[in-house]
C-alpha cells in the first residue's frame, strides 16, 4: 500500500479548516446571540444579575447574601441604574443590611459600581 503524500495531507488539513471556518460564518446568522438581545426586559434582567455579581465579589461571605428591594432604572439608550439592598453577615456572623448602586452601559460594556454602604458587610479595603 503506498503512503499518503504529505501534500495531500498538507491539503485535506487546509480544506477542513476552511470549511470549519466557513460553515462557523455562515451559521452566525441564524444561532440567536444571548448577548446581543434587543428586549428591554431581558437586558434589565442582565444589567441587574452582573450588578449583583459585583456586588457580591464585594461581600465578606457572598453564599449568604439575599438581595431584596432590587430597582433597574433605564437612564438612556443602553443604560440602566441598579440599586437595592443585600443582607449579609459581617465579621462577626451577624446578618446586617448593606446598600448598593450600580451603573451598567450596554453600548460600551462597562460597568460602574458607584456605591456600597452599610454596616461591615463589605470586605475590608486593601491598603
Amino acid at each position: 500500500m503506498n503512503k499518503p503524500s504529505p501534500l495531500i495531507i498538507i491539503l485535506v488539513i487546509v480544506a477542513v479548516i476552511g470549511l470549519t471556518t466557513a460553515a462557523v460564518v455562515f451559521l452566525q446568522k441564524y444561532v440567536p446571540d444571548t448577548i446581543k438581545s434587543s428586549s428591554e426586559g431581558s437586558e434589565n434582567a442582565k444589567a441587574a444579575r452582573r450588578c449583583e455579581e459585583v456586588v457580591k465579589a464585594s461581600m465578606r461571605d457572598a453564599t449568604r447574601a439575599k438581595f431584596t428591594g432590587q430597582k433597574v432604572v433605564t437612564v438612556g439608550k443602553g443604560r440602566y441604574q441598579i440599586t437595592g439592598s443585600v443582607d449579609g453577615p459581617n465579621a462577626s456572623g451577624i446578618m446586617v443590611r448593606g446598600y448598593y448602586n450600580c451603573i451598567f452601559n450596554f453600548n460600551t460594556k462597562s460597568f460602574d459600581l458607584l456605591s456600597l454602604e452599610g454596616d461591615d458587610v463589605w470586605k475590608p479595603l486593601k491598603k
